[in-house]
């Protein structure tokens, strides 16, 4: 009999943002100048507060396993994180480190959801939600917004059923930047605590926000709060994403300690080096978070008036993340045939907005340079308007458009 692979392997598809990265990069290799709308993280450098950390970590020549659920150093700095941001205070029994804010969800989707749980999320959602709880053996309910690109909290409330483990809101979102608002937020947090259903918080960018504008605190509206669980990460406040650190913090116990055996019986422990430097990030100097910012409204205000430039395009502003959600489907009703098509085309990667539970829109990042962006959107503008010369100069480079 041949060797198979498990029924699992078949029903949980690749990661598209991750599959556009590696197109990107395929193409840059082989020396074409294309232009990277489609990641995920800041180009902006390290806090210095991190490489510091690392280089007399490294020169101690003591680079060993570190306790699997986060180191203690770690682990106060993300309680005095909490405290500060969330005016809730924890103890260490409290806090999982993992290896990113991805494996962190991931903990507790194995920790909480049984075969047949369901899991409750707002589209347009982050790509790997749905994976995620399949691979935990959950049902993913995704919720639709019938208008714009939030849904209404009642609309969350009644795909409640007497199946439901747990609401997972991620706020401001990737892809679509909309924040909830606090009524929004009030109105889940007192109806999952009255129901005893487990509220997950991806945090992971909940301080890059814009115009004045704040991400609404979850657990001012909590009582007790034992059903809740924050998720956060130095990858993209700090700009970290290679250091893969993550935590969860919930005030049960038992469920921090379950998402701690998940996570000691499949990577053991973080790296040592990483916790190092993530502790100094997040206890060091917090000014990096504010320049990061408004560098990202920068960038965000030229995407957006490059967008507006295309006709027949529909956008709504961002308020937080690095990510711009945009209705391309007068042009393509596919995003993953428009996406594909500017790929190879006009050598502009996005991601399409299929990824994300919306077919007809694109994320488009902005945290690349602004160059890029301008020179990016120029590209997409080229090739979607048929009125525009047949070839575009790209460097030493003529494009032809079909």
């Amino acid at each position: 009999m041949p060797t198979t692979l498990s029924k699992l392997s078949s029903l949980i598809g690749d990661s598209p943002t991750l599959k556009i990265n590696a197109a990107a990069r395929a193409l840059k290799a082989a020396g074409e100048p294309v232009v990277h709308l489609g990641g995920g993280e800041p180009t902006y450098p390290a806090p210095q507060s991190a490489v510091d950390a690392i280089i007399q970590k490294a020169q101690s020549r003591k680079i060993k396993y570190s306790p699997s659920s986060g180191t203690p150093a770690m682990k106060q700095a993300v309680i005095a994180y909490t405290e500060k941001y969330y005016g809730r205070r924890f103890e260490p029994a409290n806090v999982l480190i993992s290896a990113g804010a991805k494996q962190a969800l991931f903990n507790f989707l194995l920790a909480a959801v049984t075969e047949g749980d369901e899991v409750i999320f707002a589209a347009p959602y982050w790509v790997s939600y749905p994976e995620m709880i399949k691979i935990a053996g959950g049902t993913p309910v995704c919720v639709r917004p019938t208008e714009g690109l939030q849904v209404k909290a009642q609309q969350i409330l009644d795909a409640v059923t007497p199946k439901t483990k747990a609401i997972l809101l991620n706020s401001p979102c990737n892809p679509s930047g909309q924040i909830y608002s606090e009524e929004f937020i009030k109105t889940i947090v007192e109806f999952a605590e009255k129901n005893d259903i487990f509220l997950v918080m991806d945090d992971i960018y909940h301080q890059l926000v814009f115009d004045g504008n704040k991400t609404p605190n979850p657990c001012q509206y909590a009582k007790e709060g034992n059903n809740m669980v924050i998720i956060n990460g130095v990858s993209k406040l700090y700009g970290l994403t290679g250091l893969r650190i993550g935590w969860a913090v919930a005030k049960r116990n038992d469920l921090i300690a379950a998402m701690g055996r998940m996570q000691a019986q499949s990577t053991s422990c973080n790296s040592d080096l990483s916790e190092v430097a993530a502790c100094a990030a997040l206890m060091g100097d917090q000014s990096c978070i504010a320049d990061l910012c408004r560098v990202l409204q920068d960038n965000r205000n030229t995407l957006l008036e490059e967008v507006e430039k295309i006709p027949h395009v529909k956008v709504q502003k961002p308020q937080g993340t690095f990510y711009c959600f945009v209705d391309f489907s007068y042009y393509n009703a596919s995003s993953a045939e428009l996406a594909q098509y500017l790929l190879e085309k006009a050598l502009v990667a996005v991601v399409p907005g299929i990824a994300f539970g919306a077919d007809g829109y694109l994320r488009i990042s902005f945290c690349a340079d602004k160059a890029s962006i301008v020179e990016g959107v120029r590209r997409i503008r080229w090739a979607l308007d048929k009125t525009a010369p047949r070839e575009l100069k790209i460097g030493d480079k003529i494009i032809t458009r079909d």
